[in-house]
């Protein structure tokens, strides 16, 4: 087996970017062809004759050629990059004499991407060489384009994902907003009826809040609603329950899986956790520090009482307890089933 050095010529591919520098395996076994295909290629390609770690070679070389001695020695290194992680095209030339391709199995043909048989036409040589060259070359191509367009799926996935958290996240506060409410509601009223638990929802006034922006500012009532949402979020610790930002100055709870009894153990450490911050409220006539009303309702979701029934009756609680005098919290008459 030869390469016919007197056919063709050892012109360059002639469409080649000559800025690619192709890096080449020669896997061959028979000494002198290696030293003539080297010769040859060498020309044009950077050219490596011991092969490093099969788990490289997709980034290691851009073209693989063996001769049938190579390629029966190392056939199982071969297979395993065909299934190697990599997923860039990585092209085999197998060189072969003419009188052995009956020997060329099926499963030995899946190995390879193209035979060229011996003696070589040198330009023949070199066409396949280009012609595999630019598939793997295409292939990387393809590969950044697809990479390119994983990751700006990942970054609309991500963009998705915070407009989504935006949409029922209030922006002032940082917590639950009222769309997220409703939808809480919505759901842990389904779940509550088919578990037949109580569920709970509080509504939270801050007393005389007008009055507080009046004497301090805008800015320091902004301030006052993150202090009052931080001090809900800090409270409510199991994670099904939900504080939310209701509107303007008001506040609310979902509390599932919560009696009367246990959801006034939660008001009374969140009224005593927003007294503990002393937010100074100098004109409010209710406290010196910033308060809140509440009304809280609670009932076992049925068939013949709806979510809006429930907030409703904590509304009416919350509007019981600002005509008591503020700072206070007022349970609403058992609904059917609470």
């Amino acid at each position: 087996m030869s390469v016919d050095s007197d056919q063709g010529s050892s012109e360059p591919p002639v469409d080649l970017d000559s800025r690619y520098q192709y890096r080449i395996f020669l896997g061959i076994e028979h000494q002198q062809n290696q030293q003539l295909l080297a010769k040859l290629l060498g020309q044009f390609y950077s050219l490596q004759t011991s092969p490093i770690d099969v788990r490289s070679w997709g980034s290691a070389y851009d073209l693989c050629i063996f001769d049938s001695l190579f390629l029966g020695r190392f056939k199982e290194r071969i297979a395993a990059q065909r299934e190697a992680a990599s997923p860039v095209f990585l092209p085999f030339l197998l060189l072969l004499k003419r009188a052995h391709l009956p020997l060329l199995t099926p499963s030995l043909r899946q190995q390879v991407d193209d035979v060229i048989t011996m003696p070589v036409d040198q330009t023949e040589l070199l066409l396949r060489v280009e012609s595999l060259l630019r598939a793997r070359q295409q292939a990387l191509k393809l590969s950044a384009l697809l990479a390119q367009e994983q990751l700006l799926e990942q970054q609309i996935l991500a963009d998705n994902q915070v407009l989504q958290a935006m949409a029922v996240q209030d922006s002032l506060t940082g917590i639950s907003n009222r769309r997220a409410f409703d939808d809480k509601l919505a759901y842990e009223w389904k779940l509550g009826r088919r578990e037949q638990t109580s569920l709970a929802v509080v509504l939270c006034d801050v007393d005389h809040f007008k009055a507080y922006n009046d004497t301090y500012g805008h800015v320091l009532g902004d301030q006052c609603l993150r202090a009052i949402a931080g001090v809900l979020d800090t409270v409510i610790r199991r994670p099904a329950d939900m504080a939310a930002r209701y509107g303007g100055e008001e506040f609310a709870l979902v509390l599932p899986n919560t009696d009367r009894e246990g959801a006034m153990h939660i008001l009374n450490r969140i009224r005593r956790t927003l007294k503990a911050r002393a937010i100074p409220h100098q004109n409010s006539p209710t406290s010196p520090y910033v308060s809140f009303s509440v009304g809280m309702a609670v009932a076992v979701p049925s068939d013949t009482i709806q979510p809006d029934d429930l907030v409703r009756a904590a509304d009416a609680a919350l509007y019981q307890a600002k005509a008591a005098g503020r700072d206070r919290a007022v349970v609403a008459p058992a609904l059917d089933g609470g």
